[in-house]
């Protein structure tokens, strides 16, 4: 048995998901356990999230746009711009239901790596994480 260069070693991340809603953060949260994740932390809010960046400096970041007090695309402008975490450059991917290119432009103009419309399919959440852990 040969191993795929491409293959990502799962546990060896650390993976942060920000979203307000416990439903959907929970959902998310297991369908990264199913992709092989076992470092998962969370947040409820680009604030929270932010927090958790400096404490557990995670290796990649899903992100929900729409939260308060602090948004995702706040939550991302801060993290790009911060020296407190040990990665301002952690790859983020957005989860939204947001079609409008003017949220779309704003992200990438942020520095955002990815979108996944919500809710997120196993397949979809897994291609997008696949390919900026193969890309680092």
């Amino acid at each position: 048995m040969t191993m795929d260069k491409k293959s990502v070693d799962y546990d060896q991340h650390n993976i942060l998901v920000i979203e307000d809603q416990p439903f959907v953060r929970r959902t998310i949260m297991q369908i990264l356990m199913q992709i092989g994740f076992t470092k998962i932390a969370e947040a409820d809010n680009g604030e929270t999230g932010m927090q958790e960046c400096v404490r557990s400096n995670p290796d990649i970041i899903v992100c929900d746009i729409d939260m308060k007090p602090v948004s995702g695309l706040q939550f991302l402008a801060q993290l790009r711009a911060s020296t407190e975490v040990k990665n301002n450059r952690t790859p983020v991917v957005f989860l939204t239901n947001h079609t409008e290119s003017e949220i779309v432009k704003k992200a990438m103009a942020l520095g955002v790596n990815g979108f996944v419309v919500k809710p997120p399919s196993f397949g979809a959440l897994k291609e997008r994480v696949d390919r900026l852990l193969a890309a680092r």
